[in-house]
């Protein structure tokens, strides 16, 4: 398998993304990385790292999508941009899937222009798994920040390729599907939760009606859609609560004294599974559902963990064959979804905004 990076994408590049594409490829040498960047740059980096092995290829880009610019009036106007680049290859056929800590609209609008959509998707997601604490062991969140404006049709078509996500990678029958709102009774939420509610109903998959955001990790739930600006907001306001906790936990050891210390120290079996579980860098990425290929939105704060952990799921969503699996359950749920309608790019947050995951 061979998978691009965009080794100028994120807060840490180019370093981060090579030393993590060099640690992926340590572990994995029957697989290729392909680093897309500036050349000098990239030389420089794998000089420090001791030299790039046999299955790690530099890719010459000259360009580089910045965190400011418009995403698709970028990808359009900066042709050797290492994220355009690297996504002309996989559209060519010479890689397998895409990896980028950088502007995430700009990874979706690449996306979009480059490789298109799945038949019968109007918008794509961005899918998060995170960990519950009881059943399957994860739940996926989608969207998680690919869309801002949605109508009640992008949240159904998410919870078809949500599920049927969660039954090809992690093998789940019949993954449990709802709707994000602030309230479990059906009154409650917005003209949209609502008439996405309406919808799934009429649907096959095992729709549970509304969860609150206290569900997301409680395990009653295999699969949560809701709109990329409130899904973007609670993945980075469950990102922050996990580190505060953290930290007021390891403050409240430290003024403890030395019983509290021992008693952490025979604890740290069970606090380092738990930091592995809730670690943005052991997931490494989301994929970008509803396109056609693989294409993996990770931190834009990367660590080289993060990136290699980023190249795996690449690698995973890659192995997994994704794209029959969700393309027919799209036209399955042609009976109940209504027709698409084409409406250009509006409210594809990421594209036009410059915000980032």
């Amino acid at each position: 398998m061979r998978l691009v990076l965009d080794a100028m994408g994120g807060d840490h590049a180019p370093e981060a993304p090579v030393r993590g594409a060099l640690l992926f490829a340590r572990e994995h040498p029957e697989h290729e990385v392909v680093l897309v960047g500036a050349p000098a740059r990239l030389d420089a980096c794998l000089a420090r790292e001791g030299g790039a092995p046999g299955n790690v290829h530099p890719y010459p880009a000259t360009e580089v999508v910045e965190m400011e610019e418009d995403a698709f009036a970028a990808i359009r106007r900066k042709k050797d941009s290492s994220l355009r680049v690297g996504f002309e290859l996989v559209r060519r056929g010479e890689a397998q899937a895409l990896v980028s800590a950088g502007h995430s609209g700009a990874v979706m609008a690449g996306a979009l222009l480059l490789l298109g959509r799945l038949p019968g998707v109007e918008r794509p997601a961005i899918a998060t798994l995170l960990p519950t604490l009881k059943g399957a062991g994860h739940c996926l969140l989608l969207d998680s920040g690919a869309n801002v404006e949605c109508r009640p049709v992008h949240l159904a078509q998410w919870a078809v390729l949500g599920s049927a996500y969660m039954r090809a990678l992690l093998g789940i029958e019949r993954p449990r599907v709802a709707v994000l709102s602030n309230g479990e009774e059906p009154s409650k939420g917005t003209a949209l939760t609502r008439e996405a509610s309406a919808l799934l109903r009429r649907s096959e998959l095992h729709f549970t009606g509304y969860v609150e955001g206290r569900s997301l990790f409680s395990g009653d739930v295999e699969v949560v859609v809701t709109d990329g600006f409130t899904g973007n907001v609670v993945l980075k306001t469950t990102e922050g609560a996990a580190a505060g906790v953290t930290g007021l936990l390891r403050s409240a050891i430290e003024r403890g004294g030395l019983p509290l210390k021992l008693g952490a120290l025979l604890l740290r079996p069970i606090f380092a599974g738990l930091k592995t579980r809730l670690d943005y860098a052991e997931v490494g990425g989301a994929p970008l559902l509803g396109i056609e290929g693989v294409g993996i939105v990770a931190h834009g704060r990367s660590s080289p963990r993060a990136i290699q952990q980023a190249l795996v799921a690449a690698l995973r969503n890659a192995e997994a064959g994704l794209r029959a699996e969700l393309t027919r359950c799209i036209a399955q749920a042609a009976s109940w979804l209504p027709v698409r309608q084409r409406g250009g790019t509006r409210g594809l947050s990421e594209e036009q905004r410059g915000a980032r995951r």
